[in-house]
């Protein structure tokens, strides 16, 4: 009797052993994209429309003027949702992105209607997609994603540079004539 019992609890030691192991050793859930919730805005709609294909572009806007870490007006995308959430993690997919900065609003202030806490700061992205731990989650209803530079930086610079020169040399061969 004491044989079975012993054999029975073993059993049950190793059933309750085999599944915990495959419970931790599991990879994570993610949760709701929140992107894709409804009432979700966005300063380009592209950037949240669900489809891993969709190329969307960033604009500069300058509507605070005294942004907090960006004083500059560089290219951005403002993701706005409907209610405030706990964000824990970013997942951005873009073979594009080389440098970022992703700031979450806090709330405001009676000066201002945003207040704008700097999340993460990246200067090299090695490939997508970019997977964003937030560390310090607070709830949120705005994203803000601040591009400082790209892998199409330095050909869009070699284009403009080769532009400019041959706009000098016609304009010095046309006021030699």
């Amino acid at each position: 009797m004491n044989n079975r019992f012993v054999l029975l609890m073993l059993l049950f030691c190793f059933c309750v052993l085999t599944a915990g192991c495959s419970a931790l050793l599991s990879q994570q859930e993610w949760s709701e994209n929140y992107a894709l919730l409804d009432g979700v805005h966005s300063t380009n709609i592209q950037m949240t429309d669900g489809d891993l294909n969709t190329v969307g572009t960033t604009g500069s806007s300058d509507t605070s003027g005294n942004r907090v870490g960006n004083p500059s007006s560089s290219p951005e995308v403002i993701i706005t949702l409907p209610e405030k959430k706990v964000i824990r993690r970013i997942v951005i997919h873009s073979d594009n992105i080389k440098k970022f900065n992703i700031y979450a609003d806090k709330g405001g202030s009676a000066l201002s209607k945003t207040d704008w806490q700097l999340i993460k700061e990246e200067k090299s992205v090695k490939s997508g997609p970019i997977v964003v731990p937030v560390l310090y989650a607070y709830p949120t209803d705005k994203i803000r994603l601040v591009i400082l530079g790209t892998t199409d930086d330095g050909a869009l610079t070699r284009r403009e540079t080769a532009r400019d020169i041959s706009k000098s040399l016609l304009s010095s061969q046309s006021g030699s004539s």
